[in-house]
């Protein structure tokens, strides 16, 4: 089981949780492992904000406590960007079968989705394919296109959802609010819902730990890391003041410009941080792009590593950038090269980029671009 502690929006450290105790104070402690090294943790309430895996965590403690999650498959699929118009996006409130549809502008591609069905919690959730002729289906009636081909999907993935069951236990009743619940004095679990919910969870945590805080909440206006100072025309200056260096396959370095693609893309992804990863891309010969029609940088394999706890092949090419989803194929040619990067910045020997290399093609055939997908249809299929 994985507690994921969520840093900022693109920085997740990820600690595997071997076991706890509980001690007379009330306090908590976890065994939790980091590049192989072992380390307690104390606190004095533990949230649980396991998302779908919440029953697990609570079950850890009371094998007893009744079922909360109703999982739900939310599929969705990426499309090139002629299928829908920058800045403007489509939905669909009630297709035939009386489910919502939708098909926006993504990262220079185009997002649709999404389906709305009953599954099982796993690790490494799978589209199925009616799922996908579903989406493909409820979208081609509202475009200008002949048919929607499956051959144009760069990617397609499930996420699960995690409804409660209202009352526990009971699939009657399908709920899409939060719920804060605690079980005991030194824990407290969330799940479902959006937005207001964390604000719930912190509040349910003060008072369950008998915590006292000086001050009220302050991240509302709180900015991310690269934040401040930012300026939309940061972009431009990113092209003016900096050159990508390119190692050509003959070992050659080749200067070129950082064009505007690039420097949009590192504007708006780190901010005033931005610069930084342009210094590596200038001064360590890492301008090169990781894919080709895509924006993003060697360097920014570097920069993860090294300031974002990029431990994994995995974890670029799904978290710390978007290409496992914009693109799965692009993604898979990309790994090679991503995983050489990590191996130099962590020290992997042989060994550790082999098995790298493995488990992120497991990862990506969870995924199901034209190339990969296993089944075909007959309406949608295309050359």
């Amino acid at each position: 089981m994985t507690v994921t502690i969520v840093i900022r929006r693109r920085c997740a450290h990820v600690l595997e949780r071997a076991g706890e105790r509980r001690t007379d104070a009330r306090w908590r402690e976890s065994r939790a492992r980091e590049r192989g090294k072992e380390f307690d943790t104390f606190a004095r309430v533990i949230v649980n904000a396991a998302g779908p895996f919440c029953d697990s965590v609570r079950k850890m403690a009371d094998k007893d406590a009744p079922l909360m999650i109703c999982p739900s498959s939310g599929v969705h699929i990426v499309l090139p960007d002629y299928y829908s118009p920058e800045g403007m996006g489509l939905i669909v409130p009630k297709t035939k079968d009386g489910r919502i549809a939708f098909l926006l502008p993504w990262l220079g591609k185009t997002v649709a989705g999404t389906t709305d069905s009953s599954t099982t919690i796993t690790m490494l959730p799978e589209p199925r394919e009616d799922e996908i002729q579903f989406i493909l289906d409820a979208i081609s009636d509202y475009l200008k296109i002949q048919f929607v081909r499956r051959s144009d999907i760069l990617s397609a993935w499930s996420g699960i959802r995690r409804w409660l069951q209202i009352p526990l236990q009971s699939t009657g009743s399908i709920s899409r609010d939060h719920v804060v619940l605690e079980d005991y004095l030194w824990s407290c679990h969330i799940t479902g819902g959006n937005g207001q919910h964390i604000e719930d969870a912190v509040d349910a945590a003060i008072k369950s730990g008998r915590l006292k805080p000086t001050n009220g909440c302050v991240t509302e206006h709180l900015r991310i890391v690269g934040g401040d100072g930012w300026d939309p025309a940061l972009f431009a200056i990113l092209s003016q003041h900096y050159i990508c260096m390119k190692k050509a396959r003959n070992g050659k370095v080749i200067p070129a410009v950082m064009d505007t693609a690039v420097s949009k893309h590192l504007s708006h992804s780190y901010g005033t941080l931005a610069e930084r990863v342009a210094t590596i891309a200038q001064n360590e010969n890492l301008g090169k792009r990781l894919a080709h029609g895509y924006p993003y940088l060697e360097a920014e394999v570097a920069y993860c590593a090294r300031n974002e706890y990029c431990e994994t092949a995995v974890d670029f090419i799904a978290r710390r950038s978007r290409l496992a989803f914009l693109d799965t194929d692009a993604a898979r040619r990309a790994l090679p090269r991503i995983i050489q990067i990590l191996a130099s910045e962590h020290k992997w020997d042989k060994a550790r980029q082999n098995l790298e290399l493995e488990k992120a093609k497991e990862f990506l055939e969870s995924f199901k671009s034209y190339k990969n997908a296993q089944l075909t249809d007959g309406k949608h299929a295309g050359k």
